[in-house]
């Protein structure tokens, strides 16, 4: 009886691991559906309050949808044009940042090679100098300007499901007690009530959080002086969504483009110092402060995660994977059979 137990168990998890293979290759197969009704979801989340207000307030609910996404779709106009517009500039300037990194890697190679030298090693007549070539950036920026249509396709889609997910807020627990007898209805309008509030306070808290890094970030390259203090803020608020790795990032990005944008150390050791004393603040006081409580999630979990959704998804996957987990473990730790999953989901105790 304990043999066929042990069987039994180890066919579970056979069978979860090719679960979890079949769902991935479906969701990278359809990636251009999926992915945006996701975004879709958690974007719809954080506007609900405010469709609901506009409602109580009695306008009507095609008015409410129709303010709340002209509003959104004017902010990702608004995003989307400072992006192109840097992007365009970025472009006109990259013929000096090219000049300047020539002669850092010169610089450095023959550091190398005199080092060498004294050490009477073997070097080789390659020269990284001239690996570094301006058309290969170009074409790379070029590329990614050619993925504009995708974006605005992307953006139709999450817009429409916003539309039909939005349109249906505030019914899901009606439906509930009038589909279920008292008893369990009662219960399962308070698990989606509880699941919903804490879902939504830690997407609201992280994309203030993001807008609030992203904003000192651009402020903090624009008094420095630093080029295109916009797009390194908006890169911050969006890799704010990426725990350690994208904080890391946001402040590496800025501080290479200083180091060849200036001639001397201090503005780069000024970004240095005041892109990471933001991003610890942000993530280690305020953050914790506005949310009120810690989600505590597993650090392997976290990367787990990250490189699960990144094949997925690529770059939005990683953005959307603690996002995602976050939910997933709000939604395990209000339902009594799936508790105990909740908890391994977390991370050491402090």
């Amino acid at each position: 009886m304990v043999r066929f137990s042990k069987n039994s168990n180890l066919s579970n998890v056979f069978l979860g691991i090719i679960a979890v293979f079949v769902l991935g290759v479906i969701f990278v197969q359809l990636k251009t559906v999926l992915m945006p009704f996701v975004i879709a979801i958690l974007l719809s989340i954080i506007c609900k309050p405010m469709i609901l207000w506009l409602r109580n307030k009695g306008i009507p609910m095609f008015a409410a949808l129709f303010g709340g996404l002209l509003l959104f779709s004017l902010v990702l106009f608004l995003v989307g044009w400072v992006l192109f517009s840097s992007t365009e500039s970025f472009i006109a300037e990259l013929p000096g940042y090219q000049s300047k990194m020539s002669v850092i890697v010169s610089d450095m190679e023959a550091w190398l090679i005199s080092m060498a030298e004294r050490l009477n090693l073997q070097v080789s007549d390659f020269k990284w100098s001239d690996a570094i070539q301006l058309s290969s950036v170009t074409a790379a920026v070029t590329s990614g300007l050619g993925s504009f249509i995708s974006f605005v396709t992307t953006t139709f889609l999450v817009l429409l499901f916003m539309l039909f997910i939005l349109a249906s807020s505030g019914e899901l627990g009606m439906k509930v007690r009038s589909a279920f007898p008292e008893q369990y209805a009662d219960w399962m309008a308070s698990v989606l009530k509880t699941v919903d509030s804490q879902v939504r306070q830690y997407l609201v808290t992280k994309t203030l959080v993001s807008v609030g890094t992203g904003t000192v970030t651009w402020l903090t390259l624009w008094l420095i002086g630093v080029d295109f203090p916009l797009v390194f803020g908006f890169i911050a608020f969006t890799l704010n969504y990426i725990p350690n790795i994208g904080s890391t990032i946001a402040v590496l990005f800025p501080f290479a483009l200083s180091l060849l944008q200036f001639e001397t150390l201090t503005a780069p050791l000024l970004v240095l110092l005041g892109l990471g004393s933001t991003q610890i603040l942000m993530g280690n006081v305020i953050e914790p402060r506005i949310m009120g409580y810690s989600l505590n999630l597993s650090p392997l979990l976290i990367l787990v995660s990250l490189i699960f959704w990144g094949w997925l998804w690529g770059l939005w996957g990683m953005v959307l994977a603690v996002p995602l987990m976050a939910t997933i473990k709000i939604v395990f730790e209000n339902l009594e059979p799936m508790r105990p999953i909740g908890k391994l989901m977390n991370g050491p105790a402090h």
